[in-house]
C-alpha cells in the first residue's frame, strides 16, 4: 500500500464547536505520520463559510467575492488543526499550488483550507493529489458513503461499497455555485478521472474511522481504470 495520501475533511466535521474533536484528528494524523505516512489534509468551510458567504450574496456580491469569502472561512478551520497538530504541521496555511509544493518538501503535514475561487474544496484535494502525485484521497465527511439516491429523502436508499469514477457522477447531484459543493462536484470527478486517483467517501465523525477508511473497511470506495 502507498503510505501517502491526502485527507479531505468535510467543515462540518472540523468545527469550533468540537475541539475534542479536531483534537482526535490531529491524534490519528501524528499517529500515521509515526507509522511513515505522508498526509496532506483539505479541510472545509462547513457551515460557517455557508453563513459568510450566505451574507455576500446578499450584499449584492459576486459568486467569485462570495467565494473568496468562503476560503478564507476555510482557511481558519485548516489553521485550527494545522496548530493542533503541533511540531507535526506546517504553518502558515498554503494560498497557491506553490505555497504547496513547498509545505510538502518540509516534510511536515500540509493542511489546507480553499485556494482560489471556483473550487470546491473537493476539488482542491483532488488538484493537490495530482499536483503531489498521490493516488489516494479520502473524503471524511457526514454521511457513511455514497448511495444510489439521496437516504435523507429515501427510506429505501442503498449505500454503494464500491463504483467506478464513471459511475460516481450519476448517483450526485450539485448545485455548482459559490457554497453549493456537497460531496463531489463535476470539477473534483474530473480530476480524479483524468489521474486515476481513487477516493474513499466515508463517515468522519469518529477520527478513527481514518484507519478503517484506509484499508476499505468502511464507507464507499470509488476506483477508477487506466
Amino acid at each position: 500500500m502507498e503510505k501517502r495520501f491526502v485527507l479531505k475533511i468535510s467543515g462540518k466535521i472540523i468545527d469550533p464547536r468540537e475541539p475534542q474533536r479536531i483534537a482526535g484528528y490531529s491524534s490519528v494524523i501524528k499517529r500515521l505520520v509515526d507509522d511513515g505516512y505522508r498526509v496532506a489534509v483539505v479541510v472545509g468551510g462547513g457551515p460557517y463559510a455557508r453563513e459568510y458567504i450566505s451574507c455576500a450574496k446578499n450584499l449584492g456580491f459576486t459568486d467569485a467575492q462570495a467565494d473568496i469569502i468562503g476560503i478564507e472561512i476555510a482557511r481558519v478551520n485548516a489553521l485550527l488543526l494545522a496548530y493542533a497538530l503541533g511540531e507535526y504541521g506546517y504553518i502558515p496555511i498554503p494560498r497557491n499550488i506553490e505555497d504547496v509544493y513547498r509545505a510538502w518538501s518540509t516534510g511536515k503535514v500540509v493542511v489546507v483550507g480553499g485556494l482560489q475561487p471556483g473550487q470546491s474544496t473537493a476539488a482542491v484535494a483532488m488538484v493537490i493529489a495530482e499536483s503531489l502525485g498521490v493516488r489516494n484521497v479520502l473524503y471524511a465527511t457526514t454521511v457513511d458513503g455514497i448511495y444510489d439516491k439521496d437516504p435523507n429523502k429515501f427510506s429505501n436508499a442503498k449505500k454503494l461499497n464500491r463504483i467506478s469514477i464513471d459511475e460516481v457522477q450519476k448517483y450526485i447531484s450539485q448545485r455548482y455555485e459559490a457554497g453549493g459543493y456537497e460531496l463531489l462536484d463535476p470539477l473534483a470527478i474530473g480530476i480524479a478521472k483524468r489521474s486515476c486517483i481513487e477516493i474513499t467517501v466515508f463517515n468522519g465523525l469518529q477520527p478513527e474511522n481514518v484507519f478503517k477508511a484506509l484499508l476499505h473497511e468502511i464507507g464507499t470506495h470509488v476506483i477508477c481504470h487506466e
